[in-house]
């Protein structure tokens, strides 16, 4: 067995190290022009955005914004801050907030530097025509959930049609990370419940492998350990500092290569699966994952040995159970204490659910993977509406 394993970005993780830190990383990288990357405006209520302002005046850079940025973030905004990347002659971004802000950033990076795109979907679809590397990135996380601060990965929904699809560029990854748990403490607690699950999503998914040896399977339940008592901790007081910290942490390292840089990959058909979901009715990622995932590990479970195997090992290691039904009693518990959807019509965003929207969601997910239709098919028409 053999492999190798880079892990970039470079952190700087506690109380105060955007104030304490940032200057000297954007002296460091030489920085004359910086795009601020952020959301809906939360990082001006907690005050985050006057920090950044603050850095780039006293690093004598110039500051350009782009807000607005969208949870499932589309690619007609992303081309347009690519745009304002080329015009400011930007060389470096800033993304702050949560993943899809990141993600967001990723693609902006790569598609200014790369004008043979003439929009943001082109690349998501092919990004084997990249030439040249992404603006350098950095990155201020304010929500523990996707893990996107500490890979190439992103994640975009398409405007007009509504498809979501992965993609990704080794250089697009942030070069440094700042995080901050005192930013994730004004976060609601369906906003953290969604973390949660995307976090243990991220780890679960990773576990189902054929490749895992003992350290992996270690590292990956111990994780999934740490997302279970913080869900407890942060169900009783949403306010728990030392429960947010931990949480933040295990978001970054559940997704940065050290759960397969062995050489697995996982199994990621329930992140494929809710990237239709979403994509259909825009809603959270992480609560997405959530309603699935049992029902596509139960399909699984039926039809794969590994999957059996590899659930009774989790039963045990972090529920502390015997058999497979006991197994997705806990697993429904966990979803129940965070308050997740058990149903389509759980959703706000979702009153009713048709026959058509299913077929929808199935020609979505037969897009993304090929030769999945009939265990797409009857996971989806077994989710209740």
């Amino acid at each position: 067995m053999s492999f190798s394993l880079q892990i970039i970005p470079k952190y700087y993780f506690g109380e105060a190290v955007v104030n304490q830190h940032l200057v000297e990383e954007l002296k460091h990288h030489q920085v004359k022009t910086v795009l601020l990357a952020y959301g809906g405006g939360s990082i001006k209520r907690n005050g985050l955005y006057d920090e950044i302002v603050k850095a780039c005046k006293q690093a004598k850079v110039k500051l350009v914004e782009h807000s607005g940025i969208e949870p499932n973030p589309r690619d007609v905004g992303i081309y347009q801050a690519a745009l304002t990347c080329r015009k400011y002659k930007v060389d470096l971004i800033i993304a702050a907030g949560g993943g899809s802000v990141i993600d967001a950033a990723k693609v902006i990076g790569i598609v200014a530097t790369n004008p043979q795109y003439k929009d943001a979907w082109s690349y998501v679809m092919d990004s084997t025509k990249v030439t040249k590397p992404s603006i350098p990135l950095f990155s201020i996380i304010t929500l523990a959930a996707t893990g996107s601060e500490s890979n190439a990965g992103s994640v975009i929904t398409n405007a007009k049609s509504h498809y979501k699809m992965p993609t990704g560029t080794p250089s697009a990854t942030p070069l440094v990370c700042f995080e901050d748990p005192k930013y994730t403490m004004t976060l609601s607690w369906w906003q953290t419940a969604c973390g949660i699950f995307d976090i243990f999503s991220h780890l679960l998914e990773q576990y189902y492998d054929s490749k895992l040896f003992n350290w992996t399977k270690e590292y990956l339940l111990a994780n999934m350990r740490v997302c279970l008592d913080c869900g407890k901790a942060l169900k009783k007081n949403n306010q728990d500092y030392e429960a947010r910290s931990n949480l933040l942490w295990t978001s970054s390292w559940a997704l940065n290569g050290l759960g397969s840089f062995h050489g697995s990959f996982g199994d990621w058909m329930t992140h494929k699966l809710e990237h239709a979901v979403s994509g259909l009715w825009d809603v959270e990622h992480g609560a997405g994952l959530a309603l699935l995932t049992p029902y596509y590990l139960k399909y699984m479970v039926k039809h794969n040995k590994l999957f059996l195997q590899r659930s009774l090992e989790i039963g045990k290691a972090i529920f502390g159970v015997k058999t497979i039904n006991e197994f997705f009693k806990s697993l429904d518990n966990f979803i129940n204490l965070l308050g997740l959807p058990k149903k389509f019509t759980d959703f706000k965003q979702i009153n009713k659910v048709t026959n058509d929207d299913i077929k929808w969601l199935n020609n979505h997910f037969n897009k993304a993977i090929k030769g999945k239709a009939e265990m797409a098919k009857a996971v989806l028409d077994s989710v209740k509406r």
